[in-house]
């Protein structure tokens, strides 16, 4: 059993270094769904963080074997690739201080669950949003619209603007994110 997870791992690996894009995009498309449905109900993340922490967590995969430091699997790369979204989610729950230490795991701490206050916050969201979007300027505006209002696919975002791979659009996806969440804290 272990030599056929490392057989197949390589095969994974030298593929994906190789840049084969339609098996980067079916390995993509293969994990999200199930990633983003764990990562909502393991640490009770709304679907565009589990989408956000997905894509983040395969870009490092995908560069992981790009510039050679993962050379071999020893474990499934559903494994691989859901170690690393763990370790990115406990690191931005360290920063937000949302999550406390339990035994093993990280536990959610407790969380205010009014939907008045809900309701309020996601309005209020909105503006700041809107605001953040009308400053933020391009590319970012138009990756981040298309991403998040006109929901297109990576690979859409890459043929619409012009990018040689999906991953050149996701790498900017996430670099214009966190300069949303920086003009978002501004405004508020």
């Amino acid at each position: 059993m272990a030599e056929e997870v490392v057989s197949a791992g390589s095969n994974i690996i030298s593929r994906l270094r190789a840049g084969d894009q339609s098996f980067t995009k079916s390995l993509y498309e293969n994990y999200r769904l199930e990633f983003i449905h764990w990562a909502r109900d393991a640490y009770n993340l709304d679907k565009i963080k589990a989408v956000e922490i997905y894509q983040e967590a395969f870009t490092a995969l995908y560069y992981n074997v790009r510039e050679g430091k993962l050379v071999r699997l020893t474990s499934s790369l559903k494994t691989y690739l859901f170690a690393i979204g763990k370790n990115i989610l406990r690191d931005h729950f360290k920063r937000e201080k949302r999550f406390r230490h339990g035994s093993d795991e990280w536990q959610v701490a407790e969380q205010l669950d009014h939907s008045i206050m809900e309701k309020y916050e996601q309005s209020d969201m909105k503006e700041l949003v809107d605001i953040a979007l009308k400053k933020i300027g391009e590319p970012c505006k138009t990756v981040l619209k298309l991403f998040y209002f006109r929901h297109f696919s990576m690979d859409a975002i890459a043929k619409e603007l012009n990018y040689k791979t999906e991953q050149i659009a996701a790498k900017r996806k996430h670099i214009c994110l966190k300069q949303m969440r920086t003009l978002v804290s501004t405004i508020k």
